[in-house]
């Protein structure tokens, strides 16, 4: 699940992305998680009486380096006997771009 914070619908911006699918009393899908809002989502939202919305929380791209390059480390210490090791190269850089694909 994408970090997100409960925003009120006042304050969400065109542009926003939304954290978390949006659905109605009834459980009707209205947006799906990932949905980028324009301003007519957000009046039509409004008219449908929706109060708050969970927006993706903007990352740090400073945090986001320093847990890159600690989550790289870990892995790097986990193959630290056999990273030089041909045989171990394939599955070295697979674990690491499994790591790291959270920050993309």
């Amino acid at each position: 699940m994408t970090p997100g914070s409960l925003v009120p619908i006042t304050d969400v911006r065109p542009g926003a992305t939304l954290a978390e699918a949006l659905c109605d009393a009834g459980g009707a899908l209205l947006r799906p998680a990932g949905y980028v809002l324009a301003e007519a989502d957000l009046e039509n939202l409004q008219r449908r009486g929706i109060q708050a919305l969970v927006i993706v929380t903007p990352r740090d791209p400073a945090e986001d380096a320093r847990l890159r390059e600690a989550a790289r480390a870990r892995v790097l210490h986990i193959f630290r006997h056999s990273a030089d090791a041909p045989e171990a190269q394939a599955l070295l850089h697979a674990v690491l771009a499994f790591r790291q694909e959270h920050f993309r």
